[in-house]
């Protein structure tokens, strides 16, 4: 599989720093962050979305930082941290930003390779918590992940967080999966399933979640505005490739007990 090749970038070292004087999240959009991942079968914790504390959420993301950089993870390398501010090296340009450039005809390779990424990063016992891809990069070799301020753990279970992370990347993803059509959203689901053991984890959590979305689906075609929406095009795309992913699933090997309803 080819990979594009991301826009030359100057070879002075650039930094990015946060400070604890930066604006936090709202209540408002906490709420929405809240009642959305409720909605779609996750517990995150009120306390995991609601910012408050500015000097908890840079040291929590100073220390996730390091202990990735010491198990061999692809992440911005701390600089300097003094308790009110964070400064990390840059990794590069994020996938989103690349997708944008690409013919819409050359995106998917890119899609796949990062979804099979994010699989080998879950294999090895990591989660994101932030793991749309404008917070992924691309160097033409690797993939990085950066912005890991989400206090989702030890709040939640580890497979719970890695699924989560599976479905913020698709939807994530939605703009541009949508010309491709439902196929493409299969296939980035099957990347990340052939890629590591995540797999069936993410087929059980979509085949709960679907009838959720088909729902609001549903419900929005009342409306003419709503039925002839981008995003509720974009939705009902990412549904299709669902529903694709959850019947392409392996037959039950000779012996294997049938699933109760």
């Amino acid at each position: 599989m080819s990979l594009p090749d991301p826009t030359p970038t100057a070879s002075s070292p650039k930094t990015w720093t946060k400070t604890a004087d930066r604006p936090l999240r709202s209540a408002v959009k906490s709420l929405g962050i809240w009642v959305f991942a409720h909605f779609v079968g996750v517990p995150v914790p009120w306390r995991a979305v609601r910012q408050t504390d500015a000097r908890a959420l840079l040291a929590y993301e100073h220390q996730r930082l390091v202990a990735l950089a010491a198990a061999g993870e692809q992440v911005p390398a701390v600089v300097a941290f003094d308790g009110f501010a964070l400064t990390t090296g840059d990794i590069g340009e994020t996938v989103d930003l690349q997708l944008h450039r690409l013919p819409e005809d050359q995106r998917l390779p890119l899609m796949c390779a990062a979804s099979a990424d994010l699989a080998r990063f879950h294999a090895r016992g990591h989660w994101h918590g932030g793991a749309q891809l404008r917070n992924t990069t691309w160097d033409g070799h690797r993939f990085a992940r950066l912005d890991f301020e989400e206090r989702l753990r030890p709040g939640m279970a580890l497979d719970t967080v890695q699924v989560y992370d599976v479905l913020q990347m698709l939807l994530s993803l939605a703009r541009f999966l949508q010309p491709l059509g439902p196929s493409a959203v299969l296939a980035v689901l099957q990347a990340y399933e052939a890629a590591g053991p995540g797999g069936p984890a993410v087929r059980a959590f979509i085949e709960h979640l679907l009838p959720r979305l088909e729902r609001v689906s549903r419900i929005a075609a009342w409306s003419r505005r709503l039925d002839g929406s981008r995003e509720l095009m974009r939705l009902r795309t990412v549904l299709q490739g669902m529903s694709a992913f959850v019947a392409s699933a392996p037959a039950p090997g000779p012996g294997a007990t049938p699933r109760s309803e």
